[in-house]
């Protein structure tokens, strides 16, 4: 539950998370005084950091310094805190004007190159892009197999006939009994579906099946990826000064261009609207935990769908990144099903002159 804060140490928090983001240095109480002119000692602001530091909001790592924001503080600036800006109209523009510049063109991996890029110089950090499959798959079949009272095997079957297994952590003790009506359950929400139509007819079950079915989610949603991730930025991401040591930067590279980050990331928001954030230890993978992931996902045709994602350090540019992974998935989305009925119905003319 958030700690109650008075307004005054929320402003306080505020500037802090905001300098430090700024200029990657611990945040002192004459620095905030000094720069923003408050009306405050330097007395008062040192007690107010202190109570920060207090209930966990910011660490002082050294004696003598100031105090930098801790993952706590992040996810309550994210939430709560900053600033609710989008793009500005000049830069809206601009993206606009490089994806007018791919139309026409079916191929997703362009497009998704494209995405890459431009997020990548919006958000000045890394940015990975998924191709979603052009081929969506639906749900053929799915079955839960009782592995002990807590676990099941999740077995899905595609209607392509590829089969994806899974182990599905179970809300409390069931049977296989109980598994096959879950299973049941499942089968009736879901079969013949794609990913994205699947997580809307989620909201519709209960019990188990309720608790499952964003694990079945996951599964289901990798089978409409390619696999395929277009890459940013990551040059720009490695030179802040937080993956200046090696033994920072490589792991995280290891991670970054192996594709396991958006494996784990489909079974966080397939069955999630809207933009993620995810700060620090919340990471899926242990080698992310200096980072942030700003996250979300994009439609293409036949209800496939790919992830566009911005990693950088947990001192990034909420504001900004946020606004642009939000602006550009729907564009992207926007675009792609604009470019799919253009490329349908240019098909279908040059048929009908062929007939004729």
């Amino acid at each position: 539950m958030e700690k109650q804060l008075t307004d005054r140490s929320k402003q306080v928090l505020k500037l802090v998370i905001e300098e430090y983001i700024a200029a990657a240095r611990p945040v002192g109480s004459e620095v905030l005084r000094e720069k923003y002119k408050l009306a405050v000692s330097s007395a008062t602001l040192r007690a107010e950091m202190a109570e920060l530091e207090r209930q966990g909001y910011l660490e002082h790592r050294h004696t003598s310094g100031g105090r930098v924001p801790s993952e706590s503080g992040y996810r309550l600036f994210v939430e709560n805190l900053m600033n609710r800006m989008g793009l500005s109209n000049a830069d809206m523009r601009r993206v606009e004007h490089q994806f007018h510049q791919v139309e026409g063109n079916p191929d997703l991996t362009r497009w998704a190159e494209l995405a890459a890029s431009v997020l990548a110089q919006l958000a000045r950090n890394a940015a990975l892009v998924t191709i979603p499959r052009s081929d969506a798959k639906t749900l053929k079949q799915v079955q839960l197999v009782h592995i002990n009272d807590r676990s099941a095997l999740t077995v899905v079957v595609m209607n392509d006939g590829s089969v994806r297994q899974s182990v599905c952590l179970l809300p409390y003790a069931s049977s296989q009994e109980e598994l096959n009506s879950v299973s049941a359950a499942l089968n009736a929400a879901f079969v013949g579906y794609v990913p994205l139509e699947m997580a809307v007819r989620a909201h519709g079950l209960n019990g188990i099946a309720a608790e499952v079915a964003p694990q079945v989610l996951g599964v289901v949603s990798r089978s409409g990826m390619s696999g395929t991730v277009s890459q940013s930025g990551l040059i720009s991401m490695l030179a802040q000064p937080e993956f200046h040591q090696s033994d920072a930067a490589r792991p995280l590279m290891e991670i970054l261009e192996g594709g396991a980050l958006v494996n784990e990331l489909a079974d966080r928001i397939v069955n999630r609207s809207g933009v993620h954030v995810i700060i620090g230890s919340e990471n899926p993978l242990q080698e992310m935990a200096l980072c942030s992931i700003v996250t979300a996902s994009y439609t293409a045709q036949g209800g496939s769908y790919g992830l566009l994602t911005v990693v950088g350090p947990t001192r990034m540019q909420y504001e900004r990144t946020i606004s642009s992974v939000y602006y550009v998935s729907r564009l992207l989305s926007s675009m792609l099903h604009d470019n799919n009925e253009s490329i349908r119905h240019a098909e279908s003319r040059r048929f009908d002159d062929t007939a004729d």
